[in-house]
């Protein structure tokens, strides 16, 4: 008898550690996650690169251009990205393969940079500009495919700080760009002109991100490798008693949602800097250029310096739902002091007529809200942008996107990290047109308001399903049955 039933026994047993046993053999590459990490970093600069310049360089080259339009040409780097992350995401679950969707989205940005390089020889720059940054953003949505690597090439123990990592390239990519725009306004608008091309600080900017894109193809094709470490393979789990269940749907949309409200916030904190301190603090185009471009590196390496303590301390071991609930409530402290309140100093003063905002700065004659808009103190706008907004975006972006691959479990993931990435950059389109709208007919006030909003929301909802926000657990064929049933 006892014969009989041994072997039985041992099989469930046995079985069980089949599938934990194939994870925990691989091991992580890190030579080509590091990689993956830098090219994150680059599809981060190649966004948000313009982000402080962008409404001069517009302004400059068709008068008939206004804010508002300026909000859909943010929008059409996100607009490209939106349509390209599910195709990268797809091409991906299909072909296994992260080096060609990357090369070829970095070939279509370099085009789109070129492109926006160009506009100086251009009638109707601003159509031709909002074209340019479509293809650009179709081109970086191979985010898709590089976060979908980070996700399923590490083993679970290297996760986080894999995750946590990338997220650092992304965002300190993201922060840095506008850094490289401040760098060139040395040039001046007017710059060097070479024939028909002009090299100034806007256009100059252009051919090096150009540049970057051609040089990041050829890293990777020479030297990224593909290993994934994290999955376990169909042909691996064809004599395993272990299956990977469907994932919780609300759980992963409420990662996409926390992962969407924080891309939010960004766009329109940095599109809008220009602008905002432009009307309160009187300064004109290349000092708001230069002046942000210096609070947004000091943001940047607060930020950085989370992402790692994230993936390399005991913090980062952290419950990611409480860290994100901690990200969150840093981010509402920054909204509360950055409001008008009344105790601040004001109005806000007006440009002096026939005088445009590359002389001075101020608020323009049809920005009706400055008559009764106060002043934020500038030491509380320099502490709110670089220590709130800094110290917020590790404890909500690196958390979402490593939960997100976890409530997704051990299994490909291209499709649905090409939604996550989706919901990433359809957030600037939402953001930056009804922010701007916003400013140009309301001021500031009510985007701080909105924003709020939508902050209070993602908290409530991490408490709410806080139970069903936990990483996949794999289970039993038989059991997979009766859920089946």
């Amino acid at each position: 008898m006892t014969g009989s039933v041994g072997p039985t026994a041992d099989k469930p047993k046995k079985a069980e550690l089949s599938a934990g046993r194939i994870l925990n053999e691989k091991q992580t590459d890190w030579r080509s996650m590091w990689i993956c990490i830098f090219l994150q970093f680059v599809v981060g600069v190649q966004i948000s690169v313009y982000y402080m310049s962008m409404w001069p360089y517009l302004s400059g080259l068709d008068k008939n251009a206004d804010f508002d339009f300026m909000g859909w040409i943010v929008a059409a780097c996100s607009i490209g990205s939106s349509i390209s992350n599910p195709i990268f995401g797809v091409w991906n679950q299909k072909t296994m393969s992260v080096k060609w969707p990357a090369i070829f989205g970095f070939l279509m940005a370099a085009a789109g940079q070129v492109w926006y390089g160009l506009l100086t020889v251009a009638t109707n720059a601003k159509w031709w500009m909002l074209f340019a940054r479509f293809f650009t953003g179709f081109g970086v949505g191979n985010i898709a495919v590089l976060r979908v690597y980070a996700a399923t090439a590490s083993t679970t123990k290297d996760r986080m700080r894999a995750i946590s990592f990338g997220t650092a390239g992304f965002v300190s990519g993201i922060s840095f760009g506008p850094v490289i725009s401040a760098v060139f306004t040395p040039l001046g608008a007017d710059g060097l002109r070479i024939g028909f091309l002009v090299f100034n600080m806007y256009t100059v900017v252009a051919y090096l991100m150009a540049l970057t894109c051609f040089l990041s193809c050829i890293v990777i094709y020479i030297f990224f490798e593909e290993s994934y470490a994290g999955i376990v393979t169909k042909e691996e789990k064809e004599n395993d008693d272990l299956v990977v269940p469907m994932f919780d749907i609300p759980g992963s949309i409420i990662c996409i949602y926390l992962f969407m409200i924080i891309n939010i916030i960004s766009t329109n904190v940095e599109v809008m800097s220009t602008p905002l301190t432009t009307v309160l603090y009187d300064w004109k185009d290349s000092d708001a250029i230069l002046y942000n471009g210096i609070t947004l590196a000091l943001s940047c390496i607060v930020s950085v310096t989370f992402h790692v303590i994230l993936g390399t301390s005991r913090i980062g071991k952290m419950d990611k739902r409480n860290q994100m609930l901690i990200g969150i409530f840093v981010f509402l402290l920054y909204h509360v002091c950055m409001y008008p309140w009344e105790f601040y100093s004001g109005p806000l003063n007006f440009i002096p007529e026939g005088v445009e905002t590359t002389e001075a700065g101020g608020c323009y004659a049809e920005y009706l809200w400055c008559h009764d808009t106060t002043r934020v103190p500038l030491y509380v706008y320099l502490f709110c942008f670089i220590v709130f907004f800094g110290l917020a975006f590790p404890f909500v972006e690196t958390p979402a996107a490593a939960l997100f691959s976890e409530v997704l479990g051990p299994r490909k993931q291209g499709t649905m990290q090409g939604f996550f990435s989706l919901g990433g950059s359809i957030a600037p389109v939402i953001g930056s047109i009804t922010s701007t709208a916003l400013f140009k007919y309301t001021g500031y006030r009510y985007i701080i308001v909105l924003q709020s909003v939508i902050l209070v929301i993602g908290g409530a909802l991490i408490l709410i399903f806080y139970k069903r926000l936990v990483p996949l657990k794999l289970i039993k064929k038989t059991e997979s049955k009766k859920v089946t049933n």
